[in-house]
Protein backbone atom coordinates (compact mmCIF):
# COMPACT_ATOMS: atom_id res chain seq x y z
CA UNK A 1 0.00 0.00 0.00
CA UNK A 2 1.41 3.36 -0.95
CA UNK A 3 2.21 6.12 1.48
CA UNK A 4 -0.71 8.42 0.64
CA UNK A 5 -3.25 5.75 1.73
CA UNK A 6 -1.70 5.77 5.17
CA UNK A 7 -2.07 9.55 5.32
CA UNK A 8 -5.81 9.53 4.58
CA UNK A 9 -7.95 8.23 7.38
CA UNK A 10 -11.68 8.08 7.03
CA UNK A 11 -13.54 9.82 9.83
CA UNK A 12 -15.44 7.32 12.01
CA UNK A 13 -18.83 8.61 10.86
CA UNK A 14 -17.95 7.78 7.24
CA UNK A 15 -16.35 4.43 8.00
CA UNK A 16 -19.51 2.96 9.54
CA UNK A 17 -22.07 3.63 6.81
CA UNK A 18 -22.50 4.49 3.15
CA UNK A 19 -21.59 8.10 2.39
CA UNK A 20 -21.77 10.56 -0.47
CA UNK A 21 -18.96 12.35 -2.24
CA UNK A 22 -20.21 15.63 -0.78
CA UNK A 23 -19.94 14.25 2.78
CA UNK A 24 -16.38 13.07 2.12
CA UNK A 25 -15.37 16.43 0.65
CA UNK A 26 -16.87 18.15 3.71
CA UNK A 27 -14.61 15.96 5.86
CA UNK A 28 -11.53 16.98 3.86
CA UNK A 29 -11.19 14.03 1.47
CA UNK A 30 -10.86 14.99 -2.19
CA UNK A 31 -12.80 13.40 -5.04
CA UNK A 32 -9.54 12.15 -6.53
CA UNK A 33 -8.64 10.43 -3.25
CA UNK A 34 -12.03 8.73 -3.20
CA UNK A 35 -11.48 7.48 -6.73
CA UNK A 36 -7.99 6.17 -5.91
CA UNK A 37 -9.23 4.49 -2.73
CA UNK A 38 -11.99 2.78 -4.73
CA UNK A 39 -9.49 1.56 -7.34
CA UNK A 40 -7.20 0.26 -4.58
CA UNK A 41 -10.06 -1.70 -2.99
CA UNK A 42 -10.28 0.33 0.21
CA UNK A 43 -13.68 1.75 -0.73
CA UNK A 44 -16.52 0.18 -2.64
CA UNK A 45 -18.36 2.39 -5.12
CA UNK A 46 -22.04 1.55 -4.66
CA UNK A 47 -23.33 3.96 -7.27
CA UNK A 48 -22.46 7.33 -8.72
CA UNK A 49 -21.31 9.47 -5.79
CA UNK A 50 -22.00 6.85 -3.09
CA UNK A 51 -19.25 4.87 -1.35
CA UNK A 52 -18.69 2.63 1.65
CA UNK A 53 -15.68 0.96 3.22
CA UNK A 54 -14.91 -2.30 1.43
CA UNK A 55 -16.10 -5.32 3.39
CA UNK A 56 -18.32 -3.38 5.76
CA UNK A 57 -21.54 -5.15 6.69
CA UNK A 58 -24.46 -3.86 4.63
CA UNK A 59 -27.02 -6.36 5.87
CA UNK A 60 -29.19 -3.95 7.81
CA UNK A 61 -32.19 -2.30 6.26
CA UNK A 62 -31.07 1.05 7.62
CA UNK A 63 -27.88 0.97 5.55
CA UNK A 64 -29.84 0.24 2.39
CA UNK A 65 -32.29 3.03 3.26
CA UNK A 66 -29.39 5.46 3.77
CA UNK A 67 -27.86 4.42 0.48
CA UNK A 68 -31.19 4.83 -1.34
CA UNK A 69 -31.76 8.33 -0.01
CA UNK A 70 -28.14 9.28 -0.77
CA UNK A 71 -28.62 8.15 -4.36
CA UNK A 72 -31.90 10.05 -4.72
CA UNK A 73 -30.68 13.13 -2.88
CA UNK A 74 -32.77 15.27 -0.59
CA UNK A 75 -35.65 15.58 -0.30
CA UNK A 76 -36.54 11.89 -0.46
CA UNK A 77 -38.11 9.46 2.01
CA UNK A 78 -38.52 5.71 2.31
CA UNK A 79 -42.21 4.92 1.81
CA UNK A 80 -44.96 2.41 1.10
CA UNK A 81 -43.82 -1.23 0.93
CA UNK A 82 -40.31 -0.54 2.26
CA UNK A 83 -41.72 1.48 5.16
CA UNK A 84 -44.25 -1.28 5.86
CA UNK A 85 -41.36 -3.76 6.04
CA UNK A 86 -39.51 -1.38 8.37
CA UNK A 87 -42.50 -1.20 10.75
CA UNK A 88 -43.12 -4.98 10.48
CA UNK A 89 -46.72 -4.68 9.30
CA UNK A 90 -46.44 -6.71 6.09
CA UNK A 91 -45.24 -10.12 5.04
CA UNK A 92 -44.35 -8.89 1.56
CA UNK A 93 -40.67 -8.83 0.68
CA UNK A 94 -39.84 -6.15 -1.83
CA UNK A 95 -36.99 -6.53 -4.30
CA UNK A 96 -36.77 -2.76 -4.55
CA UNK A 97 -36.55 0.06 -2.04
CA UNK A 98 -39.57 2.33 -2.38
CA UNK A 99 -38.65 6.02 -2.20
CA UNK A 100 -40.93 9.08 -2.23
CA UNK A 101 -39.38 11.83 -4.37
CA UNK A 102 -40.49 15.10 -6.00
CA UNK A 103 -42.16 14.72 -9.41
CA UNK A 104 -39.14 16.11 -11.27
CA UNK A 105 -36.58 13.74 -9.69
CA UNK A 106 -34.92 11.21 -12.01
CA UNK A 107 -32.65 8.42 -10.79
CA UNK A 108 -31.61 5.50 -12.98
CA UNK A 109 -31.60 2.51 -10.65
CA UNK A 110 -33.34 -0.84 -10.96
CA UNK A 111 -33.18 -1.49 -7.22
CA UNK A 112 -35.20 1.66 -6.41
CA UNK A 113 -38.93 2.15 -6.94
CA UNK A 114 -39.50 5.89 -7.16
CA UNK A 115 -42.90 7.21 -6.11
CA UNK A 116 -43.12 10.65 -7.66
CA UNK A 117 -45.41 13.20 -6.07
CA UNK A 118 -46.23 16.75 -7.14
CA UNK A 119 -46.84 17.78 -3.52
CA UNK A 120 -45.07 15.32 -1.18
CA UNK A 121 -45.69 17.43 1.98
CA UNK A 122 -42.24 16.84 3.49
CA UNK A 123 -43.25 18.35 6.84
CA UNK A 124 -46.19 15.99 7.52
CA UNK A 125 -45.69 12.43 8.72
CA UNK A 126 -42.03 12.00 7.89
CA UNK A 127 -39.50 10.88 10.49
CA UNK A 128 -35.98 12.24 9.99
CA UNK A 129 -33.54 9.93 11.76
CA UNK A 130 -30.29 8.02 11.30
CA UNK A 131 -29.25 9.53 8.00
CA UNK A 132 -32.48 8.95 6.08
CA UNK A 133 -36.09 10.06 6.05
CA UNK A 134 -38.97 7.57 6.34
CA UNK A 135 -42.71 8.04 6.38
CA UNK A 136 -44.30 7.47 9.79
CA UNK A 137 -46.52 4.42 10.27
CA UNK A 138 -49.82 6.36 10.05
CA UNK A 139 -48.70 8.10 6.84
CA UNK A 140 -47.41 4.80 5.43
CA UNK A 141 -50.80 3.17 6.02
CA UNK A 142 -52.71 6.13 4.52
CA UNK A 143 -50.47 6.16 1.44
CA UNK A 144 -50.82 2.39 1.17
CA UNK A 145 -54.58 2.85 0.87
CA UNK A 146 -54.11 5.70 -1.62
CA UNK A 147 -51.57 3.86 -3.79
CA UNK A 148 -53.24 0.46 -3.52
CA UNK A 149 -52.92 0.02 -7.29
CA UNK A 150 -49.13 -0.01 -6.83
CA UNK A 151 -48.83 -2.32 -3.82
CA UNK A 152 -52.12 -4.19 -4.10
CA UNK A 153 -55.43 -3.67 -2.32
CA UNK A 154 -55.00 -6.79 -0.17
CA UNK A 155 -51.50 -5.79 0.93
CA UNK A 156 -52.69 -2.31 1.97
CA UNK A 157 -55.68 -3.65 3.94
CA UNK A 158 -53.60 -6.43 5.53
CA UNK A 159 -50.94 -3.93 6.65
CA UNK A 160 -53.59 -1.69 8.22
CA UNK A 161 -55.23 -4.65 9.99
CA UNK A 162 -51.86 -5.94 11.23
CA UNK A 163 -50.85 -2.51 12.57
CA UNK A 164 -54.19 -2.23 14.38
CA UNK A 165 -53.92 -5.77 15.77
CA UNK A 166 -50.37 -5.13 17.05
CA UNK A 167 -51.62 -1.85 18.57
CA UNK A 168 -48.95 0.15 16.77
CA UNK A 169 -51.62 2.65 15.68
CA UNK A 170 -55.32 3.20 16.13
CA UNK A 171 -57.91 4.25 13.57
CA UNK A 172 -57.96 7.76 15.05
CA UNK A 173 -54.29 8.28 14.22
CA UNK A 174 -54.82 7.02 10.67
CA UNK A 175 -57.84 9.30 10.14
CA UNK A 176 -55.94 12.25 11.65
CA UNK A 177 -53.03 11.68 9.25
CA UNK A 178 -55.45 11.40 6.31
CA UNK A 179 -56.98 14.75 7.34
CA UNK A 180 -53.54 16.38 7.55
CA UNK A 181 -52.68 15.08 4.08
CA UNK A 182 -56.08 16.21 2.76
CA UNK A 183 -57.12 12.75 1.55
CA UNK A 184 -59.61 11.65 4.22
CA UNK A 185 -62.46 11.61 1.69
CA UNK A 186 -60.57 9.06 -0.44
CA UNK A 187 -60.00 6.51 2.33
CA UNK A 188 -63.14 7.09 4.43
CA UNK A 189 -65.07 4.10 2.97
CA UNK A 190 -62.23 1.71 3.84
CA UNK A 191 -61.83 3.12 7.36
CA UNK A 192 -65.58 2.94 7.98
CA UNK A 193 -65.67 -0.69 6.82
CA UNK A 194 -62.82 -1.58 9.19
CA UNK A 195 -64.32 0.39 12.07
CA UNK A 196 -67.63 -1.44 11.97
Amino acid sequence: MSYWFQMIKLPPKLAKRPFSTAEAVAEGISKASLSRMAKAGILERLSRGVYRVEGSDDSTGEDSYQMATLRCGQPSAICLLSAMEHYHVTDQISKQIWVLVPATKRVAAKDLKLIRSRDPMWDIGISKTKGYWITTLPRTLVEGLLYKRLIGHRVAIAALKQALAQRKVNLGQVVDMANKLGVAHRIRPIIEALGS
